[in-house]
């Protein structure tokens, strides 16, 4: 009885563990899992940044509500900002000319940060200045917004 048990375990151990060792040795099987670990740290960096956002909406939306009070602009805005740019910051970039910021010296990230803040003004505003062809490229070449 202690033979057959003992086989059974040691057959079981060899049945088990045969589909890691296939795993393992099939290129193909090991491109599709590594496919699947990468489509799934890509979500969870998806969901992270999500999560992220959410959690800063309401505060950036109180620091827009304190300064400029129009409910509609304040939702716009809070909701086109990336997540790495507070209402205060928002306010910075606008005022502040490029060179004083930094612009150029800055990593490919921050810039993204800094265009999406000044896309979000250029949507969100009701700007009464001249518009025409080419209006969000100025705002991006620009010395200062105002």
């Amino acid at each position: 009885m202690k033979k057959m048990v003992i086989c059974l375990l040691v057959l079981n151990a060899l049945l088990w563990h045969a589909p890691v060792r296939a795993a393992e040795l099939d290129p193909k099987k090991q491109a599709e899992l590594l496919e699947k670990i990468q489509k799934l740290e890509q979500q969870i960096a998806e969901l992270t940044a999500l999560k992220l956002k959410k959690q800063t909406l309401p505060v950036k939306r109180d620091q827009c509500m304190k300064v400029v009070g129009v409910e509609s602009y304040c939702t716009c805005v809070v909701e086109k900002l990336p997540a790495a740019v507070d209402y205060r910051q928002f306010v910075q970039v606008l005022l502040t000319p490029s060179k004083e910021l930094g612009y150029d010296a800055m990593s490919a990230e921050q810039k993204k940060d800094i265009d999406l803040a000044l896309v979000a003004w250029a949507k969100c505003v009701d700007y009464k200045g001249p518009k025409g062809a080419g209006f969000i490229d100025s705002l991006m070449n620009r010395e200062t917004l105002f």
